[in-house]
């Protein structure tokens, strides 16, 4: 796992309603997210000076708010300090130097007579990049306020445009997929335009990610978020994703930890949604197993909210199920423009299997569909059905889409190669089944032996599940 850098970022708040944010878009060539937007911002240099900073708590306050004035003025060519306002090509000539490393900061400040205060910078989040990324940060944002939106003026290198952008309009382009947009800076984003300063620092005053495992929340698309939970689920997953879908109202997609610090966490995750103003409408189920359900009545309790599911899947839980979620049935979900989920019955590995398609961003929610990594198991013990599920498979790679949402694992960018490759692992896996028969194997633990002997012994016993349902779906009688 990549240590992460230790970094900060600068939000410039325009004052007025609804504010501008002044968003740098990065370069399509640099290998830490090319063409994405984010607020100005960068690594926390060992040393860096704190001479000139006015009441930090500490030296590692200091170092942030140090840092963060000095990347906003490489950036931005915005001075967020105090003192007189240096003459225009004087201040241009030293942010060049800055950025050709031929002139300290600190020397700049000197210069123009110039210092950094503390209560100048307001604590807006603190997000660590996830571990499987190969460049990480460990980066505090700050909120810096000016009058006005003016200032900036681009130095073409890391960045290629400056622009003053309203939060919800920065959200609208994205989801019309105009511009793109990291996660930590989406979320600040919608918090932004929810609310007028200082209103809206402290929700992100609470947003504090420093994990070394899985984030608590990542926001995939516009209005596609997951939380991704611990549950007893089988290996090699670990976790089960609650996936938010909408805005400012929003539907709830498995919440399924039982786990009791798990449901905690992820209920202190709701409220912060709550208090951003979010409002939940219901509940929805892919299916009726274990790990995607665990927390239901504790979400319908805490929030009194109702429960949605396919007829099947109701008939299966030991909580009521309000309303029964037909085949292609689109439910609405106030925005702009609106969010269309589309109800897709997938049934295969159980029954009641929905998959919802988001039509406005091309994004389906897959359930149990697929994995990522790791292998579905399809058991007749449990309901399951090896030709349900092929048939399901390959209804939604045919689907017009650009992303799948598993219950397990990170999202799919490449959704129909994902469900290509599970038909053809399936039917691979079916033909070593045909051969191994007709090699005269007539026993589960001979087919065991003969169909998955590319895998460890331990796993066999999951694998079993499978090779049942293969069994049945030949038509074949194994004892």
């Amino acid at each position: 796992m990549v240590e992460p850098k230790r970094a900060t970022a600068g939000i410039i708040m325009a004052d007025g309603w609804p504010p501008k944010i002044l968003m740098a878009l990065r370069s399509h060539v640099l290998r830490f997210m090319p063409s994405h937007y984010v607020f100005p911002g960068g690594r926390i240099d060992d040393g860096e000076g704190t001479k000139h900073v006015i009441g930090a708590r500490d030296q590692m306050h200091g170092e942030q708010l140090h840092a963060c004035t000095r990347e906003i003025f490489e950036e931005t060519g915005v001075l967020a300090t105090r003192g007189v306002t240096p003459d225009p090509v004087l201040a241009r000539d030293a942010r060049v130097a800055l950025l050709e490393e031929t002139r300290p900061f600190d020397d700049i400040l000197e210069t123009f007579g110039h210092t950094i205060h503390a209560e100048d910078f307001h604590p807006a989040g603190h997000w660590v990049t996830p571990p499987m990324s190969p460049i990480r940060f460990d980066t505090q944002y700050f909120v810096y306020r000016v009058p006005e939106a003016k200032g900036g003026e681009l130095i073409t290198g890391e960045h290629v445009a400056l622009d003053w952008l309203e939060p919800r309009e920065a959200r609208r382009r994205w989801r019309a997929g105009d511009l793109t947009l990291p996660t930590p800076v989406a979320h600040t984003l919608l918090e932004l335009g929810r609310k007028q300063f200082p209103e809206c620092l402290p929700v992100l005053q609470r947003i504090d990610d420093p994990t070394e495992g899985v984030p608590e929340r990542i926001e995939l698309a516009c209005g596609v978020q997951i939380i991704p939970l611990q549950t007893e689920t089988l290996p090699p997953a670990t976790h089960t994703n609650c996936v938010v879908i909408g805005e400012d109202s929003v539907l709830l997609v498995d919440p399924g930890p039982s786990d009791a610090q798990e449901q905690t966490k992820l209920i202190r995750l709701l409220d912060e949604l709550q208090d951003m103003g979010v409002e939940f409408i219901a509940v929805v189920l892919t299916h009726a197993h274990p790990d995607h359900i665990g927390a239901v009545p504790l979400v319908r309790e805490t929030y009194g909210v109702p429960v949605w599911a396919h007829a099947v899947t109701a008939d299966r839980v030991d909580f009521d199920v309000d309303r029964h979620l037909e085949e292609d049935e689109i439910i609405l979900i106030p925005g702009d423009p609106e969010f269309r989920l589309r109800c897709l019955h997938t049934p295969g590995h159980d029954p009641g299997h929905l998959c919802f398609h988001e039509e406005t961003s091309g994004t389906v929610i897959a359930g149990d569909l697929v994995a990522n990594p790791g292998t579905i198991v399809v058991s007749p013990d449990h309901l399951g059905d090896m030709t349900h599920y092929l048939n399901s498979l390959e209804r939604i790679r045919d689907l017009d889409h650009e992303m799948l949402v598993p219950a397990h694992g990170m999202a799919l960018r490449d959704p129909k190669e994902k469900l290509q490759a599970t038909i053809d692992h399936r039917l691979w896996r079916e033909g070593k089944v045909c051969d191994a028969l007709e090699q005269g194997h007539t026993t589960m633990r001979d087919l065991l032996a003969a169909v998955y002997d590319d895998v460890p012994e331990t796993t066999w016993p999951l694998a079993e599940h499978s090779l049942k349902a293969h069994l049945r779906r030949l038509g074949a009688d194994v004892s």
